[in-house]
């Protein structure tokens, strides 16, 4: 019986660098289909953040803004509470925040491309973006890629 088992070094030095050549041709594909997925996600959340927008604008029976930057976005009711007026774009005391929502890291908003008025949009109470006359477009971009988000007169989104 042998009292010598395991493995010699190498042996252990052939195994690791195996498993580094799979990992040097696999790691690139998966990086790449990870910003995919990020930005993938991203854009969905933001469209699902703006039809809530709507809902919201519909149920209030008020305007709701969405205000961007390059790494957030805040949506909030803009129904005049705490001293401002209806509709005048500023968060004003008691107006609620719905969402104040960070990009995830290495995904942001072009807002160099963003066709908005001053980066926002808002719904009304009949859930329609009454500052939308064209479709206009919201770009989410990352390194590799870009998402459009299209909204059109009628508050439809669609994604490109």
């Amino acid at each position: 019986m042998n009292k010598d088992s395991g493995f010699t070094a190498f042996e252990v030095a052939v195994a690791l660098a195996i498993v580094a050549v799979i990992a040097a041709f696999a790691t690139p594909p998966y990086l790449k289909w990870l910003r995919s997925y990020k930005l993938r996600g991203a854009t969905t959340n933001l469209i699902a953040d703006l039809e809530m927008a709507k809902i919201r604008a519909i149920r209030e029976n008020a305007f709701v803004a969405v205000q961007f930057a390059a790494d957030n976005y805040t949506i909030f009711v803009d129904n005049g509470e705490g001293g401002g007026t209806a509709g005048d774009w500023a968060r004003n005391g008691a107006e609620r925040l719905i969402r104040n929502k960070d990009m995830p890291a290495g995904i942001t908003i072009d807002l160099a491309n963003l066709t908005f008025a001053n980066d926002r949009t808002r719904f009304n109470g009949r859930g329609l973006p009454p500052d939308v006359s064209i479709a206009e477009r919201i770009p989410v971009t990352n390194a590799q890629d870009t998402k459009q988000i299209t909204i059109n007169r009628l508050g439809f989104l669609h994604v490109q």
